[in-house]
């Protein structure tokens, strides 16, 4: 079975972490390719940090921290993109 598309996973997550901005991601993400590169960012991010959190050495893992770090990150660009297009979070 293939792996799902991180590009529309991540604008799922993103519409997820955003509700209020729906529209808006939804509007970005059919016009503008640097915003869908962002949104396959943060849907392989947070694929990643799944497949962290879910081994069982998970405590031990400082990737978890990175990908958390790297998720907030991207959440902050994303929140970027909306303030430009006149959205707020």
């Amino acid at each position: 079975m293939a792996d799902a598309d991180p590009a529309q996973t991540g604008l799922t997550q993103a519409v997820t972490r955003f509700p209020a901005a729906a529209a808006a991601l939804l509007r970005l993400a059919g016009k503008d390719p640097r915003f869908r590169e962002i949104c396959e960012e943060y849907g392989l991010a947070q694929q990643s940090l799944a497949r962290f959190e879910a081994r069982p050495d998970a405590a031990q893992r400082p990737e978890i921290g990175d990908y958390r770090v790297l998720i907030a990150e991207i959440e902050d660009e994303i929140g970027r993109f909306l303030k430009a297009a006149g959205q707020s979070r």
